[in-house]
């Protein structure tokens, strides 16, 4: 009777089916959420907005609809036993999203309104479907308030710092944590042998198109939940699901160009002089010249020296899905060429996610990513034979003996671009999810997941036919005279992610309601490389390492696990008044053998008084305050609380043979850093929903930061050991002001305005002792005690009291003793703007311009400039001589330390959906763009980019604008089709 009767009921359920289209225009929304209060049944619409929902039970029910940048919308329907009733429901526009589901940082799928910290979320088709963008950090960038994107170089397939909210350590790092669909993520290069700034990003491996949205928490106040992983904040990368009904294609290709503009390349000068004139083999430039007339020369000019890199992008994908299930598939292909000759990357990914749900009470989820990545990099950034040292430093007319030449002092075009660098990975992402809701006030989620990440490098350079060799310089490899080198290095890197979250939701009175969450989370990152090295290939053929005459090898294994257990108790009165607090244990094998664990309380609170009876203030449609605060923590490296052992060859009389010895001193006492933060703020959504407003303070301390002190003698260890000593303090705001100004036939017109600012100090050391002074080129940076971590402070020659250059007995500047503090390596504050003008709905002009201020930077290249007597400050003849006599002192550093402020035309793009009776006989819709990326700077920095940083790719504070290529100009055309 069972088995039969269990079909029969089931059959005695309704259907709800209908619609969801946008209030103003009446178009399909087709990113809407469909749920039946009270129930575990739900939808997400199609491609023309229509949902449908089985085994509704008979009665009458309440359906809501919701999405972001819509204000919800609710509908009460009746169905009959085997019965279909059908509701249409339309949205409107809101400046907020209240009622917005988010995942990060919160125990469970949690509606924005309940959550206490600011929580900024992207939406990734908004903004691909505003400008063309080539990979995840293009997506953010000038988009989040908070965070600051520090790019290491313009090359092709190169990676960005990420920091949010400042810097809050020295040693421990400072990159966000990075989670895909809620699998944690390696965020670290691709294992290549790294050119400085030249890193590789494995965030490549997630194509934008895929991307539904991205959500970024920024600090402790919001992360507690990820315990001593998320100090430095969060950012979760939530890719597109399948929606039921008919399968829906979608292409886009793209097509263009980049390229490094010759005004933002420096002309070098020199002064015709007798002797360089008497010498035209050496100086075949100052043939024909006078003694005195100037000789110039714009670098890097030369045709095989740089080039226009061409830009080919598609990508392919499908959705749908039925009653029970669902699927998205994709696969893209990005084909970039850098500026320089030898630079490319070469990605091409496939994503497969499903859906499947079997009853109303169980539900199954499925993501996979496969990516494979090939990138080739240039010789750049301090390297004596990177071709752009080669040229920023060359005598205008001198020509140089092989490989050298004219115009380049070390290396010519022609031998530079032999250098071949190159990088492949197959990254593979995977993760499943089961959500399991026994009864309906208790549902529980358990999530596993593995990023995996496959690389092979492989550094070559071959020998030259003269016998020359102009890369032995590479001094990371200890090279001298070889003839030709390779490297090949094998780098493996695994992530295990394991999590379980359970929620208890009861209604304790009709207007009082009680969430309790529980879970636990399990993570586990191993990382293996192999690396071997060949010199003296003896011919130009030979690419292997055990061909060479002179091989070495080299092998890294590192493992940190950590395991966290939290829990959660949220009241929620009437739905608008939500208090909340939180704690979360933690453990992780980087700790130190004396500590077992550590608690990392949060406590929030949100009103949305808006809602209150109380509350009636003109043109404030939506107004919620928040208040936050909690903990987190920054763990300490793998081996960092560990006393570990090297091997060294030892010679004896007769034999050799290997001894040990300590390699580091350990500290048992070590524990992570610990961030703590408070946060206020509010949103608002005024005048009609036209008019929104997001503002933020923050105010977070770091303490336990860790510091290298000196071991004791009498310990019998030399070198430093890492203690939990410092203090750090960051503070700042954060605005979001978004606009509808004009809303009519046949102009809208939208705008978005950000601002952020963040004031960063070192505030104690924890012990007594004197600034550390540090700097690639020069002793430029400090962390002292009362300013900003990693701050610039410049020396300067002395002046007498006529402003003149003091000179010592040799007629050499003296030098100021005292270093000048200049101010911030970092911005301390950002704004950003855009506009978009929309005609008859199909025509739109987007721009998105970006400030950064309030920092400085190291201009090595012009500092070097001056010291050679290349740049026009030293060979104009209307120059103070004195000043000319500074510059080029090599200790001077004062006049290159320079303010960095810029505001940059980030993107400009025409786009056009062409009309429904053109492209309805082949497809849905279609939209044409044509876009700009990088395309005007305006800045008074005396360097071509002030954004960038030649140590951008690392989590280093060292930074400087070396020789490297600045982010290039682009042009994109692409055709984006729905079918």
């Amino acid at each position: 009777m069972l088995a039969i009767g269990a079909p029969t009921l089931l059959a005695q359920n309704g259907t709800l089916t209908g619609r969801v289209t946008d209030a103003r225009s009446g178009a399909p929304i087709t990113t809407a959420q469909i749920t039946i209060s009270g129930t575990s049944l739900g939808a997400v619409v199609d491609a023309d907005g229509r949902f449908r929902i089985l085994n509704v039970p008979p009665g009458s029910h309440e359906v809501r609809a919701r999405t972001i940048g819509y204000q919800p919308a609710a509908a009460t329907f009746s169905v009959a036993a085997d019965g279909t009733a059908n509701v249409n429901l339309s949205l409107n526009e809101s400046a907020t999203a209240l009622n917005a589901v988010v995942v990060t940082g919160t125990a469970g799928d949690t509606r924005r309104r309940a959550i206490g910290n600011a929580v900024s979320t992207v939406s990734v088709s908004d903004v691909v479907g505003k400008s063309n963008v080539s990979n995840v950090t293009e997506v953010l960038q000038s988009k989040v308030p908070g965070l600051t994107l520090m790019p290491g170089s313009g090359e092709a397939g190169t990676s960005t710092n990420y920091r949010l909210r400042g810097a809050g350590s020295l040693y421990a790092g400072n990159n966000p944590t990075i989670y895909v669909d809620g699998v944690r993520v390696n965020s670290r290069g691709q294992g290549n042998y790294t050119v400085f700034g030249q890193n590789t990003s494995s965030l490549d491996a997630i194509n934008p198109n895929d991307i539904e949205s991205i959500e970024v928490i920024k600090g402790p106040a919001a992360a507690t939940l990820y315990g001593a992983e998320a100090a430095a904040g969060v950012i979760q990368i939530i890719t597109k699901k399948g929606q039921p009904g008919r399968i829906r294609w979608d292409a886009r290709w793209e097509a263009g160009h980049s390229w490094w503009p010759e005004s933002m390349r420096p002309i070098n000068f020199a002064v015709a002089t007798a002797a360089r004139i008497a010498d035209p083999v050496n100086y075949p430039g100052f043939v024909g010249k006078q003694v005195g007339d100037i000789v110039s020369h714009r670098v890097m000019t030369e045709s095989d020296a740089l080039r226009n890199g061409g830009i080919m992008r598609s990508s392919l994908s499908a959705s749908g899905g039925g009653d029970r299930y669902s699927f998205f598939v994709s696969g893209a292909r990005d084909n970039e060429e850098g500026v320089n000759l030898n630079n490319y990357s070469r990605l091409g990914s496939l994503r497969g996610n499903f859906s499947f749900t079997p009853s109303t009470k169980l539900s199954f989820n499925t993501n996979l990513t496969y990516a494979q990545n090939h990138v080739r990099l240039p010789l750049n950034d301090n390297i004596a034979f990177g071709l752009i040292i080669s040229s920023y430093l060359a005598i205008p007319g001198r020509q140089y003996p092989y490989p050298a030449g004219l115009n380049y002092f070390t290396i010519i075009p022609a031998v530079a671009n032999t250098y071949d660098n190159q990088t492949r990975s197959d990254r593979f992402i995977v993760g499943t999810s089961a959500e399991y809701k026994p009864i309906s006030w208790f549902s529980n989620r358990f999530r596993v997941g593995l990023d995996m990440n496959i690389g092979r490098a492989e550094l070559y350079f071959p020998p030259q036919p003269s016998g020359l060799d102009p890369f032995s310089a590479r001094a990371s490899f200890d090279l001298v005279n070889t003839k030709g080198f390779i490297a090949q290095g094998r780098p493996l890197n695994q992530d295990f992610t394991i999590n379980y979250d359970g929620t208890v939701t009861r209604e304790l009175t009709s207007s009082l309601v009680s969430n309790s969450s529980f879970g636990v989370q399990f993570l586990s990152n191993a990382y293996h490389r192999t690396d071997a090295y060949g010199q003296d290939l003896g011919s130009l053929g030979i690419r292997s390492v055990s061909a060479a005459a002179v091989t070495t090898g080299g092998e890294q294994d590192t493992t940190q696990k950590s395991i966290g257990f939290y829990v959660q108790q949220q009241a929620a009165w009437r739905d608008r008044l939500f208090l909340t607090g939180a704690v979360r244990v933690d453990n992780n094998s980087a700790f130190g053998s004396k500590l077992n664990r550590v608690f990392y309380p949060k406590a929030s609170l949100s009103w949305v008084i808006s809602e209150e009876p109380f509350f009636h203030l003109p043109a404030v449609d939506q107004l919620r305050l928040r208040a936050a605060w909690g903990q987190a923590g920054n763990s300490p490296g793998p081996f960092d609380a560990i006393r570990s052992y090297t091997t060294s060859v030892v010679t004896g009389a007769t034999s050799t043979s290997s001894a040990l010895r300590y390699a580091s001193v350990g500290n048992p006492d070590l524990r992570p850093e610990r961030g703590s933060e408070v946060e206020l703020g509010f949103e608002s959504a005024l005048v009609g929903g036209r008019l929104g407003l997001e503002a933020t303070y923050y105010n977070k301390k770091t303490r336990d930061a860790l510091l290298q002190v000196a071991v004791p003698p009498s310990t019998g260890f030399a070198g430093t050991q890492l203690q939990n000593l410092g203090t750090i303090a960051n503070s700042g705001v954060e605005m979001v002001l978004s606009a509808t100004p004009m809303r009519r036939t046949p102009l809208t017109i939208e705008s978005m305005f950000t601002l952020s600012t963040n004031h960063n100090k070192l505030v104690s050391f924890g012990v007594a002792r004197a600034p550390i002074i540090f700097g690639d080129y020069a002793p430029v940076q400090r962390y002292q005690e009362g300013f900003p971590l990693a701050a610039y402070w410049a020396q300067r020659v002395q002046y007498d009291a006529n402003g003149n250059v003091v000179k010592n007995a040799a007629g050499q500047p003296i030098l100021d003793p005292t270093s000048v503090y200049m101010g911030p390596s970092v911005p301390t504050k950002e704004m950003s703007f855009s506009n978009d003008f929309i005609i008859f709905e199909k025509l739109r002009l987007h721009s998105l311009f970006n400030y950064q201020g309030g920092h400085y930077m190291f201009n090595v290249k012009d500092w070097r400039r001056d010291r050679a007597g290349l740049s026009w400050a030293t060979v104009n003849p209307q120059a103070n001589p004195d000043e000319v006599l500074a510059r080029q002192f090599a200790a001077e550093n004062f006049f290159d330390v320079q303010k960095a402020d810029f505001l940059k035309l980030r993107d400009l793009s025409l786009s056009y959906d062409l009309p429904v009776a053109f492209v309805g006989r082949f497809a849905d819709h279609a939209t044409l763009m044509l876009a700009g990326h990088n395309l005007r700077i305006w800045t008074k920095y005396g360097g071509a980019d002030p954004e960038l940083n030649f140590n951008g790719g690392s989590s280093t504070f060292n930074r400087n604008d070396s020789w490297t290529v600045p982010n290039p100009r682009r042009y994109t055309f692409s055709v984006q089709a729905g079918f």
